[in-house]
């Protein structure tokens, strides 16, 4: 259930990479990385005053949606270097899942900053969890503060339940947003199961195999 709220979006990408690996038709990239601008009432003195189970909606980490629509909060990772320090960032992992026709899920993370006692997101990065990743499908690092995603690649043939790749994206805080660095496709569980070969796209007017 991907969360609705006054966001303004604008495309954030310092690398710029995208898969050789062709997409199917209908699904083409499932990774979004974008500023998100939205200010949140209160006054708090440090990120770490916040209480992200029970902000915005959640209760005690987690929110019933119509439907069986769900959202689940992951992981709460700061950024500062102190805790006592004031102000500060923290990168917030949320989990969704919903039913309609079909079976969805994804991963969200926000970032937070607060300062002069002001929250606000300043970005949002989406990825869809709906496939076997065999890894976990995301990952952070507070040491080198790198952030990997997995995220699901319909490549042509794939079914909704079948997906046979999946794009590794990293992203590394720059002290003000995470900056994509790094994008390679590999093949999924299901994908390393069915002996699956994965296609490219046409160099130059060569063919793909």
């Amino acid at each position: 259930m991907r969360r609705v709220g006054l966001f303004l979006f604008f495309g954030l990408s310092a690398f710029g990479q995208t898969s050789p690996v062709p997409y199917l038709d209908f699904y083409g990239p499932s990774f979004e990385n974008n500023i998100a601008l939205e200010s949140f009432p209160g006054a708090f003195a440090s990120i770490r005053n916040v209480d992200f189970k029970n902000f915005d909606s959640l209760k005690n980490g987690h929110l019933n949606g119509p439907g069986n629509n769900t959202l689940d909060l992951e992981a709460v990772h700061y950024l500062t270097a102190r805790p006592e320090s004031g102000g500060g960032a923290a990168l917030v992992l949320y989990e969704w899942f919903n039913v309609g026709g079909s079976s969805s899920s994804g991963g969200s993370a926000v970032v937070f900053t607060v300062s002069g006692g002001h929250l606000q997101s300043v970005q949002r990065v989406e990825w869809d969890t709906h496939f076997q990743a065999g890894p976990a499908t995301d990952s952070f690092d507070p040491v080198t503060k790198t952030f990997v995603v997995r995220t699901a690649h319909y490549i042509p043939g794939d079914a909704h339940c079948c997906v046979s790749a999946m794009d590794v994206v990293t992203l590394k805080w720059d002290g003000a947003h995470f900056l994509q660095t790094d994008l390679r496709t590999e093949l999924s569980q299901y994908g390393r199961e069915h002996g699956t070969v994965l296609p490219q796209n046409p160099v130059n007017g060569s063919p793909a195999h």
